[in-house]
């Protein structure tokens, strides 16, 4: 790994691993790579609506309903409409929905761990100012 585009290929598929050995652990295999992503940004919006989801990954609300109505029939989310207008639909995690949530904080944790036996204290907060620089640059 003597370049950066193969440090950081490295550091996804690390993270990824981790993800999928977790999600693997407790049988939730009935999740796609895209679904799970959907269900993590619904976690981090709080109860959005289909058309917030779709202003939030830039895609059309066709898009996004094809693949929430999956998520729903798999247990995962719930709607739910609004009290402010009965029109408009809220997506909720249901409580299978949050154990993946749940799952993905160990997956987190596990990382990290690993991170952090690997790497001295000094190390370790360079590399959390490294971060930091690198999320404000978006």
């Amino acid at each position: 790994m003597d370049n950066l585009k193969d440090s950081i290929t490295y550091l996804s598929v690390l993270i990824e691993k981790a993800v999928e050995e977790t999600i693997n652990k407790f049988d939730f295999n009935d999740l796609t790579h895209q679904q799970l992503h959907y269900l993590r940004v619904i976690v981090r919006m709080q109860n959005p609506s289909i058309s917030e989801i779709a202003s939030e990954l830039k895609l059309t609300k066709p898009t996004v309903s094809v693949l929430i109505d999956k998520l729903v029939a798999k247990g995962y989310i719930v709607r739910v409409k609004s009290d402010e207008d009965r029109r408009c639909m809220h997506l909720h995690v249901s409580e299978k929905g949050m154990q993946i949530n749940s799952i993905l904080e160990m997956a987190r944790e596990r990382l990290t761990e690993k991170v952090r036996s690997a790497l001295s204290e000094t190390e370790t907060l360079i590399l959390i100012e490294l971060l930091k620089k690198i999320a404000r640059i978006n």
